[in-house]
């Protein structure tokens, strides 16, 4: 198996990173025509994510107990992404577009002189009030800007009518606000350095609350 590779190491991640990036995962791969045949099965996983969420959202200000069934559940979905992500290594076999296709993040070796690879699951949530935003995406290495940019409204082909682009150098959760309580907003982002700029995430949809 080649050193690109996707990597799983998930059991790590903050819950609210995990939430996000698990249902993006799920998705890419119950939509993916590359991986037909997934071990685990994703019908599998998807049972132990959704019970994995609830324990989450459950064990907010809740008992040791409830704690203690949130971190089972936790380490039941992250082992079965583990199993998973050997499934899509072998299928992928180093090949950097089927390994992004799957959603997990991409573990590549350093490329001199060449523009980045597109950073993985983007992501927005609810903010800290109303009309506001929270999101993040998980980085593509060191010394790298971020161009993002956020839409409220979409064209006769319902492709997103994209905003003035911000830049950062931080891929952590951040904050925006401005929007309208009940529409919908979307948001993607791309990567750049001195030798250029990755493709744009696909654009993800969030209902502002």
């Amino acid at each position: 198996m080649k050193y690109i590779r996707a990597k799983a190491n998930f059991f790590r991640y903050a819950d609210d990173k995990l939430v996000v990036t698990a249902s993006w995962i799920i998705q890419r791969m119950k939509e993916s025509d590359i991986f037909v045949d997934p071990t685990p099965p994703i019908h599998e996983i998807e049972e132990a994510y959704a019970e994995y969420y609830q324990k989450a959202v459950e064990s907010k200000g809740g008992s040791r107990l409830v704690k203690a069934q949130k971190r089972e559940s936790k380490k039941k979905l992250s082992d079965l992404l583990q199993a998973l992500v050997f499934y899509v290594n072998v299928v992928s076999d180093g090949n950097l577009a089927k390994l992004y296709s799957s959603g997990f993040p991409v573990l590549a070796g350093k490329s001199k002189g060449q523009p980045p690879d597109t950073p993985a699951s983007p992501y927005l949530q609810d903010g800290r009030r109303s009309g506001e935003v929270a999101f993040g995406f998980q980085p593509v290495g060191r010394d790298m800007f971020y161009d993002y940019c956020f839409a409220t409204e979409v064209d006769d082909n319902n492709i997103p009518i994209w905003g003035e682009e911000q830049t950062t150098s931080r891929s952590f959760k951040a904050y925006q606000d401005g929007f309208k309580p009940g529409k919908y907003t979307y948001f993607r982002v791309r990567a750049r350095n001195k030798h250029g700029c990755s493709p744009w995430t696909p654009a993800v949809m969030f209902m502002v609350r």
